[in-house]
């Protein structure tokens, strides 16, 4: 079994959950989640995006609020 990192970054998001832009991601981590910046990359915690993403009550993340 492989040990998944409490943080992903805006790259791990658009390979293997989101397959949208960098800057659609970069956004949605803002408008959705707390992100972290770490040095010039941005952070979200993992178990937050999961949350977030398979919320059964949850269809529509609208980029523009």
């Amino acid at each position: 079994m492989e040990k998944k990192s409490a943080m992903v970054s805006i790259e791990e998001i658009v390979e293997y959950y989101l397959p949208i832009s960098r800057k659609k991601a970069r956004k949605f981590v803002t408008l959705y989640l707390e992100p972290k910046r770490i040095g010039n990359r941005i952070y979200v915690e993992r178990k937050k995006l999961e949350q977030l993403l398979y919320d059964p009550d949850r269809e529509q993340f609208p980029l523009n609020p």
